[in-house]
């Protein structure tokens, strides 16, 4: 069983986008956190159909990644 990793990063300017990179997959961007969120836990919920698992990683102002937690 694999875990699937997924990093939401936030945009680096105000007018910036979302960013959300599922492990194997090109990069996607949304204009809003809560759209970004959204497809994070899709990718994730895909991993677990699929018998896997996965985990959602938020990137922090500092550059750290902390858990999502819902």
């Amino acid at each position: 069983m694999t875990e699937l990793n997924v990093y939401i990063s936030p945009p680096s300017t105000s007018r910036g986008l979302w960013r959300v990179r599922c492990d194997g997959r090109p990069t996607e961007e949304f204009r809003l956190e809560p759209e970004a969120i959204r497809r994070a836990a899709e990718c994730v919920r895909m991993a677990e159909n699929a018998g896997g698992s996965g985990v959602i990683k938020i990137e922090l102002p500092d550059g750290t990644w902390s858990v999502f937690q819902t």
